[in-house]
């Protein structure tokens, strides 16, 4: 695409940007978004502004815009992950609100709600992602270790017994021999009742009338080929059926392709260029410009110096120091307070006498003091602002001219930015000379009055910083944690985890890979009081906006609301650990894990704390981070006769207090996540379903893919392992059928169907619904009451407790405080 196309969405995401602050900020407040779906239609609008200004800046080749756009795309980002905070408490605490009817309110289709994993995250830290793996995989060689390991294909049947594999083989033998006995038969008798046919009739073939029939029939080959073929070319043109590869004929989608990686490199030639020329334009201009700076900044002080010196004394005023920002108070000084409001009752000065709160008092007509409505948070919306005014006045009306096609750099605009920083480097010259100045000022002033007064003139000494008295820079810090880790090197730590199988190499897994679509019927069910279960869509964009956006951007992670530890729970097999490793991989995280069958019989008894003291310390230094513990129920289970059946050489709960301990000590600066995968969360039961539930921020159910994700499932894994299907494929009785089957195991059916053996004969032999459905038979779907026990979980969750109570029949409510008041009532009158 051309670069006017970039610019273009660039400058309707900042329109769209100024529509939508001006649409929660106007001027009359009773038009400010306040409901639930005013807010899901806000959200919406930054969505799309997001993606809008993602594909820009992933594409732009100007240095100068990316980096004005890269200010503006994570201001949306945090914005919209602000707005999305607020929809889930708008929605009753739940994190998966339905937006399909505001979807169709907006006439907008469902896509739109796929959130991309920016490129920058990645791209940015390309040579250190790249040394990282390289260090990693040496030391993985070293210590022949290896990443999570994949399931396995479906078992293979048993071997029949040898006389039964005869008797088999000779019935289909027979079977075969038949069919072919009788596909000769049929044409013989075919063929001798057309000949009979001809002779009852009397009518002579001839050479002409022979000719003839053969040309109806080649016509008629030939119309039916070519309707067929018209009506394929139909499908493929629609995206109703994919297009065939041609050999020798590139595909769009490559191309495009190539065109990006080939945007990629002028990106990077153009920001080399942008950062010679800001080291060569930085010495022009201090050379062109710096010495007027100078004299304006020494001119500025010097009659600072004048208006502030004492007129009796002669005493000059000392000079700010740098921690009160040096001369920036004498060029550009504070504005003044605003004078003070007059007072109601007009006396001058008079104060006004604060109010008493309204609190719950004795008597009749108590007041009850009314809670602050709460509102949404708007951390991000100042840098949203700078980023549309910035926009407005550097980008809007920019005259592109010769440079439209290049997109160069601007010397002119490098200057501009270049000029408060040479300011910024002089003024600290001019500061550091200027004290030098005044402190020889005030030297000859005291020479002066000694002189007038006899004595000898002693020049005064400078004021001593004051010494902080003793532990009062430590007071209020608390004691310090001791490390046991101080006298050793990251390398040695990081090397020491990797040999343990700790830090494990994380798979390229893109987020897309999890397949699915959303449930349409959300909106719906909700209308009748019932809680849907996430659908796969809704499950990637909760985990890129809860986890991805946070962990990757720094700006966003202290800004954004904190989210330290997420729990994954669903059936077996739902892919909670693929996701993990999809997480890390898109921030370009290191991924630890700290699973209790991973760290069985490793750092026994108590170096247990030692372990995890270690992971967290190289976690935090080499963020972002993200530390997978699978099976973390097990981690609370407390009771000893239950962890004796989980196997193993030691307790799994071993972990829990220093994990937890260590929890607790993270802050906004450390971008560490916490990942727990649960196959079975029910186990925790009474006080440890309780601390279970109140490790986690949030709690994130993967149910079993309904119909429509199914349908995006099967076809979407057969190509992804090198299937093809023939044209009498149903898919839709195929998604029918596997209803109860997680992905995972659909996954585990195609890789055991398409062997490399299969992939040989693919070419001349498609899959058949018959082969998927032999496959398909050798799975176990899932178990039912694992599906009910686990629902019944997630009815315990905080978000859905809380619905629950609030949810209670409200007739029985009232009946008991009518009851009450009555029974009151009635007592007074007695």
């Amino acid at each position: 695409m051309a670069n006017l196309t970039y610019d273009i969405l660039w400058r309707e995401a900042m329109l769209g940007l100024l529509d939508q602050m001006e649409a929660e900020n106007p001027e009359d407040p009773a038009l400010a978004p306040k409901t639930f779906g005013e807010w899901a239609c806000a959200y919406v609008k930054y969505v799309e502004v997001f993606k809008k200004l993602e594909r820009a800046y992933d594409q732009t080749v100007h240095p100068q815009k990316r980096l004005d756009m890269r200010g503006a795309l994570e201001a949306c980002m945090g914005r919209m992950l602000e707005v999305k905070h607020w929809l889930v408490k708008l929605n009753r605490g739940l994190d998966f609100p339905s937006l399909d009817d505001v979807l169709v309110d907006m006439k907008l289709t469902p896509d739109v709600m796929e959130l991309p994993c920016p490129a920058y995250f990645r791209e940015e830290r390309a040579k250190e992602l790249e040394d990282r793996n390289k260090f990693l995989a040496a030391l993985a060689d070293k210590y022949t270790v290896s990443g999570l390991a994949e399931p396995g294909p479906l078992p293979e049947l048993a071997p029949l017994p040898e006389e039964e594999a005869i008797i088999l083989i000779q019935a289909n033998e027979r079977g075969r021999q038949a069919r072919e006995r009788a596909q000769t038969m049929r044409t013989f008798k075919r063929q001798r009742q057309l000949e009979d046919r001809r002779a009852r009739s009397g009518v002579v073939l001839t050479q002409e009338k022979a000719a003839i029939k053969i040309q109806a029939g080649v016509r008629g080959l030939l119309t039916r080929r070519h309707v067929h073929t018209t009506a394929q070319e139909e499908l493929q043109f629609i995206g109703m059926k994919p297009k065939v590869a041609v050999a020798g004929e590139l595909d769009p989608q490559a191309l495009q392709q190539l065109t990006v990686l080939r945007r990629k490199d002028i990106q990077k030639q153009r920001l080399g260029e942008y950062e010679e020329a800001v080291v060569t334009l930085k010495s022009k201009v201090r050379v062109a410009e710096g010495q007027a700076m100078r004299e304006t900044v020494q001119d500025k002080i010097n009659a600072w110096f004048l208006e502030n010196r004492d007129p009796e004394t002669g005493e000059y005023p000392d000079f700010p120091d740098d921690t009160d920002a040096g001369s920036k108070v004498i060029l550009n000084p504070p504005l003044p307070p605003p004078p003070p409001a007059p007072a109601a009752d007009g006396k001058k000065g008079a104060k006004k006498a604060p109010e008493k709160p309204k609190g719950k008092g004795k008597g009749k007509g108590e007041a009850v003091e009314e809670k602050k409505e709460e509102t949404v948070s708007s951390v991000f919306v100042s840098d949203l602002e700078a980023a549309v005014k910035l926009f407005v006045e550097k980008w809007q009306d920019h005259p592109e001219g010769a440079n439209a096609l290049a997109q160069k750099h601007e010397a002119e605009l490098v200057r501009q930015e270049l000029r408060p920083l040479v300011f910024e480097e002089v003024r600290l010259q001019v500061d550091e000379e200027m004290r030098v100045l005044l402190q020889n000022l005030k030297d000859m002033v005291e020479a002066e009055r000694a002189a007038k007064s006899g004595k000898k003139g002693k020049a005064k000494k400078g004021k001593k910083g004051k010494k902080a008295k003793k532990g009062t820079e430590t007071k209020g810090k608390g004691k310090k944690k001791k490390d046991p880790t101080a006298d050793r090197s990251l390398e040695s730590l990081y090397a020491e985890l990797v040999s343990n199988g700790i830090i494990r190499p994380c798979p390229a897994r893109p987020l897309q890979d999890y397949l699915g679509t959303v449930n349409l019927l959300g909106s719906v069910l909700q209308a009748q009081g019932l809680i849907p279960d996430p659908s796969c869509a809704q499950m990637r964009q909760v985990l890129t906006q809860y986890c991805i956006y946070p962990l990757a951007s720094r700006y966003c992670h202290l800004k954004a609301p904190l989210i330290r530890s997420v729990l994954l729970y669903g059936a077996p097999n739902t892919g909670k650990t693929s996701l993990c490793q999809a997480v890390a991989h898109a921030a370009g995280a290191n991924f630890f894990d700290l699973s209790p069958r991973n760290t069985d019989a490793k750092y026994p008894g108590k170096a247990v704390a030692l372990m995890i003291h270690m992971v967290f310390k190289v976690a935090k230094v080499m963020a972002p981070s993200v530390i997978y513990i699978d099976e973390i129920e097990k981690v609370f289970v407390s009771d000893k006769k239950r962890s004796k059946e989980f196997g193993g050489t030691e307790a799994f709960n071993r972990i829990k207090k220093e994990m937890v301990k260590e929890m607790k000590g993270l802050g906004l600066e450390e971008q560490v996540l916490l990942i727990g995968c649960s196959a079975a969360p029910q186990m925790c039961v009474k006080k440890d379903e309780k601390a279970f539930m109140g490790f986690f921020d949030k709690h994130i159910y993967l149910p079993l893919p309904d119909y429509a994700s199914r349908l995006a499932i099967w076809p979407g894994v057969i190509h992804r392992h090198g299937g093809e299907v023939d044209a009498k494929f149903d898919i839709s009785t195929l998604a029918h059928i596997s209803d109860g089957y997680s992905s995972g195991t659909i996954d585990q059916v195609v890789r055991s169907m398409i062997t490399p053996r299969r992939l040989v004969r693919m070419p001349a032999t498609k899959l058949s619904m018959a082969e998927a459905l032999q496959w398909l038979c050798r799975a176990e779907p899932t178990s039912k009451d694992l599906l009910e026990a686990l629902q019944d979980w997630t009815a315990k969750t905080p978000a859905r407790a809380a619905l629950l109570q609030t949810d209670e029949p409200a007739a029985a409510g009232k009946g008991k405080k009518s009851g009450k008041v009555e029974g009151k009532a009635k007592g007074k009158k007695k």
